[in-house]
């Protein structure tokens, strides 16, 4: 009975609401009659329905299997935290280097273009050792900003071993 109440009471409200989405006019004859039947059969659902009953095996497999998948979840979403953490510290501590790294890129675009053109070997010298001077200097400030990275990330495996929390940004 629950299942047959179930099925009569389902199709007719999907039909129902589908019904009155779909088409422009909707007489008073089909409230008359869905109305009715979505009432009386979702009663009918809700009366016939089977009493709760002690978990089954399955049951206690299925929640146990879900509480254990909740648990590597919640490890799974604080190591996220402690990775954004660290993620944030990161880039506000290398903001000044990466600003300085795309302030030298910017500057180096006149000399490619100018050693792409030029035709004087003592010029092309010049050019390229100014090239190759910011290129080092570019490589000392990455440099620094990996010793920032691997400070923050001791930092933070340190305050993970103590069981801090993260801090709020």
């Amino acid at each position: 009975m629950h299942a047959f109440s179930k099925y009569v009471f389902y199709s007719t409200l999907i039909l129902y609401v589908l019904t009155l989405l779909t088409v422009t006019y909707v007489g008073v004859y089909l409230t008359y009659v869905a109305v009715p039947v979505i009432v009386i059969s979702g009663l009918l659902m809700k009366l016939s329905a089977k009493k709760q009953q002690e978990p089954g095996p399955v049951s206690s497999t299925v929640s146990s299997v879900l509480s254990s998948t909740n648990a590597g979840l919640a490890q799974v979403n604080e190591s996220l935290h402690w990775y954004n953490e660290k993620n944030r510290i990161i880039g506000e501590k290398t903001e000044s280097h990466n600003q300085r790294i795309h302030q030298i890129k910017m500057e180096m675009i006149e000399p490619e273009v100018q050693l792409k053109y030029e035709r004087n070997p003592e010029n092309i010298k010049a050019l390229e050792a100014r090239l190759e001077s910011m290129e080092k200097q570019i490589d000392a400030i990455a440099l620094q900003k990996e010793a920032i990275r691997m400070a923050v990330e001791i930092d933070i495996a340190r305050q993970r071993r103590m069981g801090k929390g993260v801090s709020a940004p």
